[in-house]
């Protein structure tokens, strides 16, 4: 099994390490690399061949959605590389019960139950462990190809590294450049979920609880925030961190609802993900809500008036830009009309080349 914990041994006073010669120090020309297109587990948000973490505040909803993301692909919804061919998923799942909030979730988020596996690892007297990135890499990866597996999920991602001082400096690091290399050797996806500080801050790169080596290893991160502004009590999942996903993709609002799973004692209650479309808000912005002065209702209910009326004004329709233009004229702030957007009843859409994005007024709705 591989232990990404051991280190060389050191060199003896000559610089030698004795016969033995584990590895030497070669090159290659690009020449000889081959060129891959970049594909996408779920488009542009997850990509194959690499770590996502999913990282939010507690009770956001991030389990849910990691829940709602297998169960899609394990019925070949998902929009992606996989859309129409349902695949297996290996999920590994430490904070709750299995059989009391995590099977049944699969099964209110529609399942296909025989396509979704639960991830452990097992000893040799059969006893049930948490998998651990330290020493079971090798029987991973060989779970991914007895499987068919195009997705990991590790929730928490914190409990595949217990025991590790993940404050260090490069503890992080060699924990998750190898589960990098091993989702680009099998062009899978992995999911890591992982949690907020409990400290406010607008940055969620630099939010991440453990060690900020998570926001600098990762090449893709989604995270979740609650809008406290929001009439429907959802809350939004954006990028924060991408290398190769289109720039300016919109976030998703979602929404936990709560639902009923038929089990042979019963019905029980669980959380179900519900995303509801894209929006224009990012959670950077409701983050800098939540470390800022509480909301004024007030204004962004006056900013709602003003830009049904502006874009009513207009056509019904207007650039993000000279929205923002008039908004400060008219003394909002552009984080008071992005909170209004919704209670106007406004929705956007990017049109052109360059890419522009325009606003609508729906023409039934009411601020």
């Amino acid at each position: 099994m591989t232990n990404i914990a051991a280190f060389p041994v050191p060199h003896s006073e000559d610089g030698e390490q004795g016969n033995a010669r584990p590895r030497r120090v070669r090159s290659r020309p690009v020449s000889s690399i081959p060129l891959k297109r970049r594909t996408w587990l779920w488009d542009s948000r997850v990509p194959l061949g690499e770590l996502t973490l999913w990282v939010g505040h507690a009770g956001i909803g991030k389990s849910q959605a990691a829940v709602w993301l297998a169960a899609e692909l394990s019925r070949g919804r998902l929009p992606g590389e996989l859309y129409g061919q349902p695949s297996p998923v290996l999920y590994l799942g430490t904070e709750d019960s299995w059989s009391y909030t995590l099977a049944p979730r699969f099964v209110a988020s529609g399942a296909d139950l025989d396509m979704v596996h639960q991830l452990y690892a097992e000893s040799v007297d059969g006893t049930e462990a948490v998998v651990s990135l330290a020493v079971d890499l090798d029987e991973l990866r060989a779970e991914v190809e007895a499987t068919g597996a195009r997705l990991i999920v590790l929730d928490a991602l914190l409990s595949t590294m217990a025991g590790a001082d993940l404050v260090k400096q490069g503890v992080v690091r060699r924990y998750l450049e190898p589960v990098s290399r091993l989702a680009q050797d099998l062009n899978i996806a992995v999911v890591g979920v992982a949690h907020f500080r409990k400290s406010a801050g607008a940055d969620p790169l630099h939010m991440i609880a453990g060690s900020a080596e998570f926001g600098q290893v990762v090449r893709s991160a989604i995270g979740f925030a609650r809008d406290r502004d929001a009439d429907d009590d959802s809350c939004v999942m954006s990028l924060i961190k991408t290398n190769i996903a289109p720039q300016g993709l919109p976030s998703i609002r979602y929404r936990v609802e709560p639902a009923l799973v038929d089990t042979p004692d019963g019905p029980t209650d669980v959380g179900r993900f519900v995303p509801l479309g894209e929006v224009d808000t990012h959670i950077r912005d409701l983050l800098d809500q939540e470390s800022a002065a509480p909301i004024d209702r007030t204004e962004r209910d006056e900013a709602a008036a003003w830009l049904q009326d502006y874009l009513v004004e207009q056509g019904g329709s207007a650039s993000r830009k000279d929205i923002f233009k008039a908004g400060r004229a008219a003394g909002f702030s552009e984080a008071t009309i992005k909170r209004a957007k919704d209670k106007a009843r406004v929705r956007h859409e990017s049109v052109g080349f360059p890419r522009t994005t325009v606003w609508t007024v729906d023409p039934g709705g009411s601020a």
